[in-house]
């Protein structure tokens, strides 16, 4: 259920403009030096490299046609959504959804539930052969749900089921992997310098 925030005659470009002036974000921030993600309190900053600049312009526009917010829960549901359909060639997309993923197995099992479940139901996501220039941008929101079959309601498969299943047993084996692998960092620096 979409929550009609960006109707569907709204022009992609004007829809952009709504969500950054909605979320803070300056022209989408793709021009920053560095981006920050928030874990409760604390910023921690991170370079805002091209290969994500590219892989958040196409997320953006994700977030429009589903009407995901850019909170916490909106960022696990169109990380599950994006999952769901595949990240393609944005390695950085693959790696910030999964993180997105994990934290919603436990902050918001359902809502990354259905997400993950709506993105196997869609057609297709822009990651895939979809150029970031004016004719895209141009497009009504409506045409772009369209494109992706965002309102699609035919029932989910139970090959759905079993990748929403992969996904948690993967996502959850890479997070511990950097998990470990950040606490033998950690022991080893210790046991350099305490000896």
């Amino acid at each position: 259920m979409l929550r009609d925030e960006y109707s569907d005659d709204l022009i992609l470009k004007d829809a952009l403009q709504l969500y950054f002036s909605k979320y803070h974000f300056e022209n989408g921030g793709y021009h920053w030096k560095w981006f920050k993600i928030k874990l409760g309190p604390i910023f921690i900053p991170l370079p805002n490299i091209k290969a994500r600049v590219d892989a958040v312009k196409i997320h953006d526009i994700h977030h429009i046609i589903n009407e995901y917010p850019a909170t916490w829960s909106g960022e696990v549901e169109i990380g599950a959504w994006e999952l769901a359909g595949g990240c393609g060639r944005f390695w950085v997309g693959w790696l910030l959804n999964a993180g997105s993923f994990f934290i919603g197995m436990f902050l918001y099992p359902k809502a990354l539930f259905k997400a993950f479940m709506k993105g196997r139901r869609c057609t297709r996501n822009f990651n895939y052969d979809t150029e970031y220039n004016d004719v895209l941008l141009n497009k009504t929101v409506g045409e772009l749900r369209v494109i992706c079959g965002v309102n699609n309601n035919q029932a989910n498969t139970a090959k759905d089921y079993v990748l929403f299943v992969l996904c948690c047993i993967l996502t959850a084996a890479y997070h511990i992997g950097l998990l470990m692998a950040f606490c033998w960092i950690l022991e080893s620096i210790y046991h350099l310098f305490m000896g």
